[in-house]
């Protein structure tokens, strides 16, 4: 049974589970990842001695790079749902001793934080695979002082998002729907406005969107695979299928891969979006 068939609460399980199995192997990615998040600070600027709060941390991104903008009199708290992540993402911060940095396992739907704690909450795709982004959103707002500051980045759309879609596509050819007819993707809030809308919603104002497209590379099918298969929960899902198809997923990604060959290996382009707004 596909994981999108379950209730919310089995779906939540679900993801921290498979981001507990992938987190060691997920280290790998983050490089692919950078220049989003540094797109991403760029707009909300972390000044010196804020308090910043980063949502779904994983191992610790943007959380450990705002730790060295805010400096050692500021406070850096990133929470994730998976414990593994938690574990690696203070790992990473002890091995390059910067201060200020706190992490904790926590549904970003529950925030266990007072009222009006931080003057920034941030999240690096983190919103597309909430069960609830209504929620977060929600909990992100409560938690910010007045005149606080939420940056967002979410994958665009399948079309414009290519390096995710080039797995993700062959994927959904073999996904069930629920009874709604509903297939979450990689790609939730990833339309013009949708994440803004969202935002908005839960009462911010002066949102703003940007789009960043960056390239991706890598050296063949193989570390493709290794990289953004194998070391995130996508892997975990295909691993869930019956073996043919797990074969007939894998060769559809490869011929996928095919047309962004390059004497320099693979090398794809992939829109992200960057989302900020105000309380």
């Amino acid at each position: 049974m596909t994981p999108w068939k379950y209730s919310d609460e089995s779906y939540k399980e679900y993801t921290r589970t498979s981001w507990n199995e992938t987190a060691e192997l997920y280290r790998k990615a983050m490089r692919l990842f950078e220049p989003y998040g540094f797109d991403l600070l760029a707009r909300v600027n972390p000044k010196i001695r804020e308090s910043v709060l980063d949502l779904a941390t994983g191992p610790g991104e943007p959380a450990l790079s705002i730790a060295r903008m805010v400096g050692p009199e500021g406070r850096v708290v990133g929470v994730d749902l998976s414990e593994r992540m938690v574990e690696l993402a203070t790992r990473i911060a002890k091995e390059r001793r910067i201060p200020g940095l706190t992490f904790l396992a926590m549904d970003a739907e529950k925030l266990d934080f007072p009222n009006e704690s931080f003057d920034l909450v941030t999240s690096r795709f983190g919103f597309q695979i909430f069960t609830n982004p209504e929620t977060v959103a929600r909990e992100a707002y409560r938690v910010l002082r007045p005149k606080g500051r939420i940056g967002l980045a979410v994958w665009s759309t399948a079309e414009k998002a290519t390096a995710i879609d080039a797995v993700v596509g062959p994927m959904l050819e073999f996904a069930e729907p629920d009874e709604t007819g509903y297939l979450p993707t990689p790609f939730e809030l990833g339309g013009p406005g949708e994440l803004a809308k969202l935002l908005a919603d839960a009462g911010f104002g002066e949102t703003q969107e940007e789009r960043r497209t960056h390239t991706m590379a890598f050296k063949d099918e193989d570390e493709y695979i290794e990289i953004l298969v194998e070391g995130t929960p996508l892997g975990h899902s295909i691993k869930e299928e019956d073996p043919p198809v797990q074969k007939k997923i894998l060769a559809k990604t490869r011929a996928n891969l095919r047309k962004w060959k390059s004497r320099k290996g693979i090398l794809i382009k992939c829109e992200g979006v960057i989302v900020t707004a105000t309380k």
